[in-house]
């Protein structure tokens, strides 16, 4: 017993340091995740540890934006902790008929490793939503083996396959034979042989004098078992089992097998870990945003404030709320790479790189940090993750080796190290022996990023730089906030540039309603008071419709207008909403706009100098930064102080007009009970 017990904690220890090891590799293959890989090997552990003790699956959700390691996450640790074969891999997302390719699968399980513990992840599960996006149940039968996969890990499946059709139609003709006289022992048939090989034309199997027919032909033998395979150790035992048998008991036997094939068998998944999968765009709401030049931290920033309630709230716009349940409670939330996570990966990449072709032709690869630079400016696109990355050093680094490798044999080159730098859009290599560089060579760089970012000091990019300004003005001067960055060129297709500004209040008062309106409205705004208004420009159509879309919702749906009331267009779904048939709100909505159009030419005329210096800067430069916009207020305007900003917004109004109220009610109270008190010892006095 003692030894039993001392074998049981060997093994033990030995499962945990598996589980320690396979954390420790998991950081160094993983950039950027290390408190998500953490929580997901805290997650596996009781699985990993006691796999005996589980009665229904383990479920482990991950849910990220698409390229932050979620598939290949679960891939590695699974080979790590040597469940590399007992890893069964399903997208949800390939076609309307997945999940009868999930049930064949689960159907083999049955065959190899029923009831053992196993990993399975459902990759893409968004796509095997069961709610439209109008609120009504999509009707999948098919998908309802998920949903069984997720509960209890055990379920039935049908056996019926083209092996039982075939059986019977064999048990059809066996039957008939027998009906016509044909006789079996021990499996072989002993009379009327002519008038088998007749009816059983298409077997090869033909009757000599040492060999005698099987009545059931061996061609048939693993369709049997593959039927059946709990009830045979192997085919052979197929042929060991009709070799005792006469045509009776041959029938009665292919009829048992029959009914098995007809019959449900039970896959126990129960002691399985499932990790489900997904990538839910309405609560990673940055991942429409494919713009490179978006800083990775703001993305990354806004992705820590993602959090488990969240998620169900997304989940339940796919899902009924009893299949959420069975989803359970581990959520583990991918965030965003942030800019360190994104160098990391590209270093990584190119650590490989270096180590394989050292590997292979004992010469070392440097890479200078421009080349890093480089591909982070040419390769991160913050919401796509790490696919445009590797793409990026494949078409960058790798198609160069062979020229560059074909350099060495040309040129009779001898050398140890290939330093590889970037410069004017080129990629330099360096060919050194030791500390001497005895070669070098220039490879061009087709840059397709690095070519739109290049300031054009064009007409374009003055209107852009005036436009963009004027968001920034009114941003700073009537919301009190300093934009992050301002772009008057930038690499995303169909924007000339951009403002970036984080408001720190995460609500909006009625009587900010014409400020945000007016920040909406600035670049129309300030085109027009630089260029007059006949040369306005056609840029503004997105910040027009932003602003109608706000200004109505505020009307119509948050209770801003003159009556607090939901409205909506009249039609026949929509006799709970309040109909605007005189168009009263639509004329308020048109008085909003008005005003606060004049509100953002008011505001820029007044800091025109402002608007000037900020949009000539712009016109001949990219972008301005958060700092950069800070100076430029401090410098230029001339009705306004920096100590105006709001640098905090948690405590402006609300919380202390209530403690205030509260206090006076508080003072109040304090002295009733003290008038109360005085009356009643008054009173007691004249009772006594």
């Amino acid at each position: 017993m003692a030894k039993q017990t001392s074998s049981k904690r060997a093994a033990l220890l030995r499962k945990q340091e598996i589980l320690e090891q396979s954390k420790a590799t998991l950081k160094k293959e993983f950039i950027g995740i290390d408190p998500v890989i953490d929580q997901v090997v805290d997650a596996i552990s009781s699985w990993f540890l006691f796999p005996n003790l589980q009665d229904k699956p383990v479920i482990i959700n991950l849910w990220g934006l698409t390229g932050v390691g979620k598939s290949s996450l679960v891939n590695r640790l699974s080979e790590l902790i040597g469940f590399g074969e007992k890893y069964y891999h399903f997208d949800l997302g390939e076609d309307s008929t997945r999940n009868w390719g999930i049930k064949s699968q689960l159907e083999k399980i049955n065959e190899n490793i029923n009831g053992y513990p196993i990993i399975f992840s459902l990759d893409e599960f968004q796509h095997a939503r069961t709610i439209d996006e109008m609120g009504k149940e999509i009707k999948q039968s098919s998908s309802r083996i998920i949903w069984q996969l997720l509960d209890s890990g055990k379920f039935q499946v049908s056996r019926y396959s083209f092996q039982v059709e075939s059986l019977f139609e064999l048990m059809v003709k066996l039957q008939y034979l027998v009906k016509l006289g044909v006789k079996v022992s021990k499996g072989k048939v002993v009379s009327d042989q002519a008038l088998y090989q007749e009816h059983m034309a298409e077997t090869k199997e033909k009757s000599t004098k040492n060999k005698s027919l099987s009545f059931v032909p061996k061609s048939y033998y693993d369709e049997i078992y593959s039927i059946a395979p709990e009830e045979f150790e192997s085919p052979f035992a197929v042929k060991e089992k009709l070799d005792r048998l006469n045509e009776n008991e041959t029938l009665d036997f292919l009829e048992e097998v029959f009914s098995i094939g007809n019959s449900p068998k039970a896959v126990d998944c129960s002691k399985s870990l499932i990790f489900v999968m997904g990538n839910l765009d309405k609560a990673y709401t940055m991942s429409h945003n494919f713009s490179p030049d978006m800083e990775a931290d703001e993305f990354h920033e806004q992705s820590l404030k993602i959090n488990v309630p969240m998620i169900k709230k997304v989940l339940k716009q796919r899902f009924r709320n009893e299949q959420i349940a069975r989803l359970g409670n581990t959520h583990i939330i991918y965030p965003a790479f942030n800019r360190q996570a994104f160098r990391g990966i590209i270093e990584l990449e190119l650590n490989k790189l270096a180590r394989k072709v050292m590997e292979q032709e004992k010469i070392k690869l440097e890479f200078d940090e421009s080349v890093k630079a480089l591909i982070y400016r040419e390769g991160v696109y913050p919401t796509q993750g790490t696919r445009p990355i590797f793409t990026t050093v494949h078409q960058m680094v790798n198609t160069k080796l062979g020229r560059m490798m074909s350099e060495l044999l040309n040129r009779k080159i001898t050398a140890d190290c290939l330093k590889i730098s970037s410069q004017n859009q080129q990629l330099r290599v360096s060919y050194r022996q030791g500390e001497q560089e005895v070669h070098s060579v220039r490879f061009p760089l087709l840059l397709s990023l690095e070519k739109l970012r290049q300031n054009k000091r064009d007409d374009q990019q003055a209107i852009i730089a005036v436009h963009e300004a004027g968001h920034a003005v009114i941003a700073m001067l009537l919301m009190h906030t300093v934009p992050q960055v301002v772009y008057s060129n930038t690499a995303e297709v169909d924007s000339g540039g951009f403002v970036y500004t984080k408001f720190k209040w995460k609500y909006i008062a009625k009587q900010e309603i014409l400020n945000r309106l007016a920040l909406y409205l600035g670049g129309l705004a300030a085109e027009k008071v630089v260029f007059g208004d006949e040369r306005v420009t056609s840029g503004a159509e997105h910040d027009i419709e932003k602003a109608t879309e706000f200004i109505t919702a505020m009307l119509k749906s948050a209770g801003m207008s003159r009556i607090p009331a939901a409205y909506q267009v009249e039609d026949i779904t929509t006799s709970d909403f309040v109909h605007d048939r005189q168009g009263k709100v639509n004329q308020e909505a048109e008085d909003w706009l008005a005003k606060a159009a004049q509100l953002a030419e008011t505001t820029l005329r007044e800091e025109k100098t402002l608007l000037l210096k900020l949009a000539d800067h712009l016109s001949d430069h990219r972008q301005l930064n958060k700092a950069q916009l800070r100076d430029y207020l401090k410098a230029y305007a001339k009705h306004y102080e920096c100590d105006q900003l709001i640098e905090k917004g948690d405590q402006l109004f609300y919380r202390q007009a209530l403690k205030s109220q509260v206090a006076k009610l508080s003072k109040a109270e304090e002295s009733e009970q003290v008038e109360d008190a005085y009356s009643f010892s008054l009173n007691k006095q004249q009772k006594d």
